[in-house]
């Protein structure tokens, strides 16, 4: 676990810090911007999840490919040239299938002008993810995952932050805003592929054999499959609160789901590095230390999320307090999106060993069954609940799914990732909940957020370091206590 949790600590710096900047931007910032156009911020918020949605077919699935099959090759280039020769073809079946279908898809989501008018830059937008993950997963290829990480989660949101001051003080339009807002997904592809070049890692092959690649193409469109039906399903949401209500909703569910959210931060730290070792090892054949990486990020994730977990909910009417009285209406939404990701972070990374195992077929399955799953909830709830129902389809559907995987990798492989301490953490994070919750503290909200939060963070201090709930993490804190000391 030692390049885990180096890795893992690099990663959380640049995660923790775009948090930061995100929730800045998102919590303080948007709110107050927007406040007399809120659907102009949820016309950024649906152009974002409709470019996700058919980015994450656009690419045949080459990003996971690239990934799986680079430890095997003995030449780099080839399996590089492969891929992004695949990602090129993709995109530009998507581009010709996008350009003839535009003002179909228009006509049947009867979008409002605003959105009809902008529709074109998600081809844009899709150019830049598609390749964004390809070179990204170049990169987690050699173990550095921190580069796409940082221009991910800091570069862009810091870009962001500083278009969101120009807006506000008038120096630019809402158009000009939204043509900027969209370069800058253009800059951080350049710099990314600017970066593994100077690297050396942008090695080519012109010469490829494609039938040999006939295995790794039948990987690639089981995981597009699968993958594909997974990222809609996480757009989902949006996209139906925005069918059935309109883009102001959009913009109030998306500032309590990002607010929810924080909680799987975490989780993108630890499987950004741990999948490239999860694929090695199957290759070696060492399911033990499979079984050892399992088991030690479900504990460290479980125990990292509920103190994030406890630190939002327990906060969040203060935190609502601070914005505009439009985007309060939300509370419900931050709570059940909360719950909704500690159940991955606690069933550990089974997807990263599903799609890296010889079962990796049944990712396929499962995806379309949370697809299923989250088409039928948020048919159900969104009309009954508004926003509250469709983050109660959320917490359906994402709780199925975690189960139906934890119990068939362990059918499968014989492996789960929960131990007695998982029992104790749960307990831990429960009782806090409900125990932190029935205390009233001052009347300012700023000063409320803090203790309860330095109440949350010494607590489970306290519990890590007593009860050694985590290997790692009290490690990691002993050590924190020994420099301290000096």
């Amino acid at each position: 676990m030692g390049i885990v949790r180096n890795q893992s600590v690099k990663n959380s710096i640049s995660l923790y810090l775009g948090v930061a900047i995100g929730a800045i931007n998102t919590i303080l910032i948007f709110p107050h911007v927007f406040e007399s156009n809120p659907e102009y911020w949820g016309l950024l918020q649906i152009l974002i999840s409709y470019s996700i949605v058919f980015s994450s077919f656009s690419h045949l699935g080459s990003p996971s490919i690239l990934l799986r099959f680079f430890p095997k090759m003995e030449t780099k280039s080839d399996i590089i040239s492969f891929s992004i020769l695949l990602c090129s073809i993709g995109f530009v079946l998507f581009l010709l299938l996008f350009t003839l279908f535009k003002s179909h898809l228009l006509s049947y989501l009867e979008a409002s002008p605003i959105l009809a008018d902008n529709f074109y830059l998600i081809g844009v937008l899709v150019f830049c993810i598609t390749f964004f993950e390809i070179f990204s997963n170049l990169s987690r290829s050699y173990l550095d995952a921190t580069t796409p990480v940082f221009l991910n989660e800091v570069f862009l949101r810091i870009c962001v932050l500083i278009l969101l001051i120009l807006f506000k003080i008038d120096i630019i339009i809402f158009n000009q805003f939204l043509l900027i807002y969209v370069s800058f997904y253009a800059i951080k592809l350049i710099v990314l592929i600017f970066l593994q070049w100077k690297s050396s890692r942008l090695t080519f092959n012109f010469k490829l054999n494609i039938s040999s690649f006939n295995d790794q193409l039948k990987y690639g469109l089981y995981v597009l499959m699968g993958g594909g039906a997974s990222i809609l399903v996480s757009r989902f949401d949006m996209l139906m609160i925005e069918y059935y209500l309109d883009l102001k909703q959009v913009a109030y569910y998306g500032l309590a789901f990002f607010m929810g959210s924080v909680i799987k931060v975490p989780a993108r730290s630890l499987t950004s590095i741990s999948t490239p070792l999860i694929a090695k090892y199957f290759e070696q054949n060492d399911t033990k230390s499979v079984l050892d990486i399992y088991k030690k990020t479900s504990i460290n994730l479980l125990i990292i999320g509920g103190v994030l977990f406890l630190c939002v909910t327990l906060n969040v009417d203060d935190i609502l307090s601070l914005l505009p009285a439009k985007f309060s209406q939300a509370k419900m939404v931050v709570i059940l999106i909360g719950c909704a990701q500690l159940f991955p972070l606690l069933a550990g990374l089974q997807g990263s060993i599903l799609v890296n195992s010889p079962y990796y077929r049944s990712i396929v399955y499962f995806n379309l069954f949370l697809f299923g799953v989250t088409i039928l909830t948020n048919i159900l709830f969104i009309p009954l609940y508004g926003i509250d129902g469709a983050a109660l389809a959320t917490l359906v559907s994402i709780a199925s799914l975690n189960f139906a995987r934890v119990f068939y990798v362990f059918n499968k492989l014989n492996m789960h990732p929960f131990s007695i301490n998982t029992i104790y953490a749960i307990l831990l994070i429960v009782g806090l909940y409900f125990g932190i919750g029935l205390f009233s503290f001052t009347d300012y909200a700023i000063v409320n957020i803090v203790l309860r939060s330095l109440i949350v963070l010494i607590l489970f201090f306290m519990a890590i370091v007593k009860f050694r709930l985590s290997e790692d993490l009290s490690k990691l804190l002993s050590d924190i206590l020994i420099k301290i000391k000096k």
